[in-house]
């Protein structure tokens, strides 16, 4: 199997925003309308959606890259690795706006029929 072909490339994380829970929460339930931020596996990324709106011929839209938006000054990962409370792997850097989504529901069952 090469490696375009693999499912390893379309796996994604969903890590809770604020680094120091990360660690804690990954496993847990994800509540809805919660803020969440969904990780690429294979290239430790996060999901980004552009803030300016682009025109095209099926109106206006945003881009969703994989981008992180992180903030500039340095985390702490030494100092929370040493105390047990992340691993390596564990992005330690808050992310801005752009790379924030949520899980929403409908807000009641009335959303659920077929539009007429």
């Amino acid at each position: 199997m090469s490696t375009k072909d693999s499912p390893f490339n379309t796996t994604w994380i969903i890590d809770h925003i604020d680094p120091n829970f990360r660690f804690e929460k990954q496993g847990s339930p994800i509540e809805c309308n919660d803020p969440i931020l969904i990780r690429h596996l294979s290239t430790n990324t996060y999901l980004s959606a552009d803030i300016n709106r682009i025109k095209n011929d099926f109106g206006v839209e945003f881009e969703v890259t994989v981008t992180n938006h992180s903030s500039k000054n340095k985390s702490q990962n030494l100092a929370l690795e040493k105390d047990g409370r992340i691993t390596g792997d564990i992005p330690t850097k808050f992310q801005e706006d752009q790379n924030i989504f949520y899980f929403v529901t409908a807000p009641g069952p009335q959303y659920s029929l077929p539009i007429d």
